[in-house]
């Protein structure tokens, strides 16, 4: 697949040692005890070239044509990295019972914006480990091209589905004309709705070409000064002499 192409992906994913951690496939899951409630199954949509999945999949994904499966082995470097030493921390436990919390083996803690696994609870000390949980080892994922997205409109859907959660056709809507796109978006706070509109704007841009301009609807205007201010002004604009 060309670079910067849209496609869906099916695949499951597991580490080296042969214990599976992410399925596309809801039956799939449900066989391998990784079924989530609430979680929507079926291809994702990715970018080719985006790094909208790990380095090695995504380099993979581009030696690969439409309707292929591949076995694909992802080396640390190019997946959740090696492991770092300096990402271990020892936290006494008294700070854990200040804020009424029971850390055991295995516990995923936010801890500021990070998240850190418990690794190791002795002698009234909590060991955390900042490192991901599958940094340092070798994946192997078994993957397939489902279909390519060539429309620009549903390329617009799709990345509503990469950086918003999914498409939810009762809030946006998306129309082409032309070169234009016009996205209307309803039940979003202000604030995070100009945060949305950047994000999509500057993706459209990024990985729509043949996109060349994205308005919103409902997007205020610059204002227009009345028609005789308008005209006054244009009075008043300095006059080239020949």
């Amino acid at each position: 697949m060309n670079t910067g192409a849209f496609v869906e992906i099916d695949y499951v994913a597991k580490v080296k040692d042969g214990r599976y951690f992410d399925v596309t496939d809801e039956a799939r899951a449900k066989e391998l005890d990784l079924y989530e409630q609430g979680r929507t199954y079926g291809p994702v949509k990715v970018v080719v070239g985006a790094r909208h999945v790990l380095e090695g999949l995504d380099e993979a994904l581009a030696s690969m044509e439409l309707g292929e499966e591949r076995e694909v082995v992802v080396s640390p470097e190019q997946g959740f990295g090696r492991r770092d030493p300096s990402l271990i921390n020892t936290v006494p436990m008294r700070e854990f019972r200040k804020q009424g919390i029971t850390p055991r083996v295995g516990m995923s803690l936010e801890v500021g914006e990070q998240v850190a696994h418990v690794k190791s609870v002795s002698s009234g000390r909590v060991t955390l480990d900042f490192n991901h949980a599958l940094a340092g080892r070798t994946l192997e994922y078994t993957v397939r091209i489902v279909s390519e997205i060539t429309d620009p409109q549903k390329k617009i859907e799709a990345l509503f589905d990469l950086y918003l959660g999914g498409f939810d056709e009762s809030k946006y809507t998306v129309a082409i004309e032309g070169t234009e796109a016009t996205i209307t978006m309803e039940g979003l706070k202000k604030g995070v709705e100009d945060v949305v509109r950047s994000i999509v704007r500057k993706e459209i841009e990024k990985h729509i070409p043949e996109i060349t301009a994205v308005s919103f609807g409902g997007e205020e205007s610059p204002e227009e000064p009345p028609e005789g201010e308008a005209q006054e002004q244009a009075g008043d604009a300095p006059v080239d002499e020949a």
